[in-house]
C-alpha cells in the first residue's frame, strides 16, 4: 500500500483488502464493509463508491478518477478491468412503470426502486463518461467507447460505442503468458 493511500483506520471498514493495492486518499466509499478489493488494484481520486449490497474488485483493476458506483445494488469486476475517467455504474434506479413518483424525498414505500447487478467480466474496458445502467453483464474482453451508454448486456470480445451501445467491430483474445 501507498503512502497517499486512505489512512489505515479508513481501509480497515473494507470488507477485504487484497495486496499491492492503492486506494487515493480523495476516494470516498460508503458501506466499506460489503467492499472487496483484489491484489494490484488501484482506485484514483474522487472516485465515489456506494458498496450497496457487495462490491467485489478483481485483480489488477484500475479505477480512474470520478467514477461512480451508485444505486444501492451489486458490483462485480473479473480481472484485469479498466474503468476510465467519469463512467457511471448505475446499480439500481427508480422505475416509472408502475405509477409511481420518481422522487427519492418521499416514503421508501411510495416509491418503486429497481437495484441490479452489473457484471464486468475479465479485460473488459470502459470507456470515459459510459454510463451502465442495473442488470448488466459486460462479457469477457468487450470494450465500451467512451460516452457510450449500456442497457443490455454486451458480448464477449466486441467494440462497442454509441447511446445505446451498438457492436461496431470484434478485438484479438488476450495472450495469456506462457507458464
Amino acid at each position: 500500500m501507498s503512502q497517499d493511500s486512505l489512512n489505515l483506520t479508513d481501509l480497515k471498514t473494507l470488507k477485504r483488502l487484497g495486496r499491492g493495492v492503492r486506494i487515493f486518499p480523495m476516494v470516498k466509499i460508503v458501506k466499506g464493509e460489503v467492499v472487496e478489493v483484489d491484489d494490484g488494484s488501484q482506485i484514483d481520486d474522487f472516485t465515489f463508491i456506494n458498496g450497496g449490497t457487495g462490491v467485489r474488485i478483481g485483480k489488477f483493476n484500475h479505477i480512474a478518477s470520478f467514477v461512480s458506483v451508485i444505486g444501492g445494488g451489486e458490483l462485480v469486476t473479473g480481472d484485469f478491468v479498466g474503468i476510465a475517467t467519469g463512467a457511471r455504474l448505475i446499480t439500481g434506479t427508480h422505475h416509472y412503470g408502475d405509477g409511481q413518483r420518481i422522487c427519492p424525498l418521499i416514503p421508501a414505500e411510495e416509491q418503486c426502486v429497481i437495484r441490479g447487478k452489473i457484471v464486468l467480466e475479465k479485460d473488459v474496458f470502459v470507456g470515459a463518461n459510459v454510463i451502465i445502467h442495473p442488470n448488466i453483464t459486460i462479457g469477457e474482453g468487450a470494450i465500451i467507447g467512451s460516452g457510450g451508454i449500456v442497457l443490455k448486456d454486451v458480448e464477449p470480445w466486441t467494440i462497442n460505442v454509441g447511446a445505446p451501445v451498438r457492436v461496431v467491430g470484434t478485438r484479438p483474445k488476450v495472450k495469456e503468458p506462457p507458464k
